[in-house]
């Protein structure tokens, strides 16, 4: 099921935002639907953040979620993707893969001729066990993908614009500990993560590490204003706009917009934040570190690097 559930995250992912661009479209705040919608997301992100996630522990939300969809019977592309959000809730949060085929075979039927039915029968198609097969290969081959990079020289990235002066490429960092940080202004977990990285970049101030946030750009950017600003065709906007982006969050690291996507297919970035450590020598060292996981520990990671090329180590 773990296969299953990396491919439906990432079909959340596009589903938040497609749901948070509707919402910021259509009107300069969200509609009484949409904004119902994410106060119960919410609740249910505080819930799974204290590790209660179980159909029990849900349940009042789930009672929310249900009572929502009854109150917008209208089958609009918006009350579609609330009832689609609410089907997620069962695939992706709660592992209940037959409550949640239910309902996507009810928006199949039930919401014609909106967005969300194609979206629903993609889901269902992969839910097939001849698709889940083909995922667990696809996952399988990545992860002995990523497994050998671990000792291997790193795969180039090469940067057209940066926060820091004069960094052109990875290759510019040869001789330190770099932390790379795959991440995007729309992603919520990258930047839930930043309290954390901006504590990591504090703690090694004066060592030869360096933690850096590598993008690519996507052609909007959002957290510097209420809606998304549109940067398509325009590299100039997206790199000054990210820069004010930084201040606002109070990025302590640089960042810096690779020629290669942020979903780096050499790094096997199949979502984001993804880390990746690099020893001083320009090898592989660990990759596919998430920093909200406690095992990902990047401070024990960098200090044991630091030691075995017998570099500064932080000043306690």
């Amino acid at each position: 099921m773990k296969y299953l559930r990396s491919f439906l995250a990432a079909l959340v992912c596009g589903f938040a935002l497609q749901t948070g661009a509707l919402a910021q479209e259509a009107a300069p705040a969200p509609s009484p639907a949409v904004a119902e919608m994410q106060a119960i997301v919410a609740k249910i992100q505080t819930k799974m953040r204290a590790g209660q996630v179980t159909a029990a522990t849900l349940a009042p939300e789930i009672a929310e979620f249900d009572a929502l969809v009854a109150k917008y019977p209208d089958k609009t592309d918006e009350n579609a993707n609330i009832a689609m959000m609410r089907a997620m809730l069962y695939l992706q949060v709660l592992d209940d893969e037959a409550t949640g085929k239910a309902l996507l075979q009810t928006i199949v039927s039930d919401y014609a001729g909106t967005k969300s039915v194609a979206q629903a029968e993609r889901i269902l198609q992969s839910l097939t066990p001849e698709a889940k097969a083909a995922a667990r290969a696809e996952a399988e081959a990545q992860e002995a993908k990523a497994a050998a990079l671990i000792g291997a020289p790193a795969p180039a990235l090469d940067f057209d614009w940066s926060s820091e002066p004069g960094l052109k490429s990875l290759a510019d960092l040869k001789g330190k500990v770099v932390v790379l940080d795959f991440w995007a202004t729309w992603c919520g977990p990258c930047i839930r993560a930043f309290p954390k990285i901006r504590e990591e970049v504090a703690h090694f101030a004066g060592s030869p590490v360096v933690v850096l946030g590598v993008t690519s750009l996507q052609g909007r950017v959002h957290g510097v204003e209420p809606r998304p600003i549109d940067t398509k065709g325009d590299a100039a906007k997206e790199y000054a706009l990210t820069a004010e982006f930084m201040k606002l969050k109070e990025m302590t690291w640089p960042v810096a917009f690779s020629q290669q996507q942020v979903f780096n297919p050499d790094y096997v970035v199949r979502g984001i934040p993804h880390l990746a450590i690099l020893a001083p020598d320009g090898t592989v060292r660990h990759n596919a570190l998430n920093p909200h996981d406690p095992e990902a520990d990047v401070v024990g990671k960098v200090t044991a690097i630091l030691k075995e090329f017998g570099l500064p180590l932080p000043k306690e």
